[in-house]
């Protein structure tokens, strides 16, 4: 049970990207989307905005309880700081460059945060 709530990290990054590539028109994710389906979402776009914090929001909940495991602050800094980014992006300023660094940086979060959880498990059964 614990494994599967900190995996919600990296299904709130992933799904914020997908979700967001759609109506962004980030071209490589809007492909990918497109191909999925997702490109009929295009008219809930406003909606679609509240879905991608929603899942921001997700990924501070899943890196908290991945920090809690293995005590690194990098991963927790990071996917808190590009959340902040978003919540900015959607409700502030839309900036492009912004948005885009922010569920990139969400990725690079969670991919953080599963490496360090990987090698917390191997220093646990090592010692």
């Amino acid at each position: 049970m614990k494994e599967s709530l900190l995996s919600f990290g990296g299904i709130g990054s992933g799904v914020a990207a997908v979700a967001a590539a759609t109506p962004c028109c980030f071209p490589v994710l809007a492909s990918v989307a497109s191909i999925v389906g997702l490109s009929a979402l295009l008219p809930y776009s406003e909606y679609i905005a509240y879905i991608v914090q929603i899942f921001g929001l997700l990924a501070v909940v899943g890196a908290y309880l991945s920090f809690r495991k293995h005590g690194k602050h990098g991963p927790l800094a990071l996917t808190v700081l590009c959340f902040s980014a978003l919540l900015v992006v959607y409700n502030i300023f839309l900036l492009g460059w912004l948005l885009y660094s922010a569920l990139v940086g969400l990725v690079v979060a969670a991919i953080w945060n599963t490496l360090e959880a990987k090698r917390c498990n191997q220093c646990i059964t090592q010692a």
